[in-house]
C-alpha cells in the first residue's frame, strides 16, 4: 500500500512540476514573442507572390525561420485524457501557437539583418516530431525583397 502511495505521490509532483514549470516558461516566452514582435514591426510580411502595389524590388533573398517546441509534461498528460475522450485539444494550441510565432519572427529577423522590410510568398510548414513525444517543427519561409 506504501508503494501505491509513493508512486501516485510521485506522479502527482511530476503533473504538478510540469504545470507550474511549463507554465512559467510559457509565460517568458511569449512575452519575449510580444517584444520581439513589437520590434520587428516595420517589416511587412504578406503570403501572395506578387509585390504589393507601388512596391519597386531590387533583389530577392530566401529567408526561413524554424523552431522545434515541446509540450510540457502537464500538457502532455491534459492531452492525453483529451484523446481518451474526444473533441479539441486545446492543451496543444498555445504550444502551436508559440511555435508558429517563433518560426515567424525568426524569418523576420533574418529578413532584417539582410537589410529587408518586406518579405512576400511566406509558408508554414510543419511536421510532428516523433511519435512519442508531444513536439512540433515550425517552418515558416518566405522571400525577402531588398530595396532597388
Amino acid at each position: 500500500m506504501g508503494e501505491l502511495i509513493i508512486g501516485l505521490g510521485v506522479t502527482v509532483g511530476l503533473i504538478l512540476l510540469g504545470y507550474f514549470v511549463g507554465r512559467a516558461r510559457e509565460g517568458r516566452h511569449l512575452s519575449d514573442l510580444d517584444r520581439r514582435e513589437a520590434a520587428s514591426s516595420s517589416v511587412m510580411v504578406v503570403d501572395v507572390k506578387q509585390l504589393p502595389p507601388g512596391v519597386r524590388a531590387g533583389a530577392g533573398s530566401l529567408v526561413s525561420g524554424e523552431v522545434v517546441i515541446a509540450a510540457d509534461y502537464f500538457k502532455s498528460v491534459a492531452a492525453a485524457i483529451r484523446n481518451i475522450l474526444g473533441g479539441e485539444v486545446k492543451t496543444y494550441q498555445t504550444m502551436l501557437n508559440r511555435a508558429r510565432r517563433e518560426a515567424r519572427l525568426r524569418m523576420i529577423e533574418q529578413a532584417q539583418q539582410l537589410g529587408s522590410e518586406l518579405v512576400i510568398n511566406v509558408r508554414f510548414e510543419w511536421s510532428d516530431v516523433g511519435p512519442k513525444s508531444a513536439s512540433a517543427e515550425i517552418f515558416c519561409y518566405g522571400t525577402a525583397i531588398l530595396a532597388a
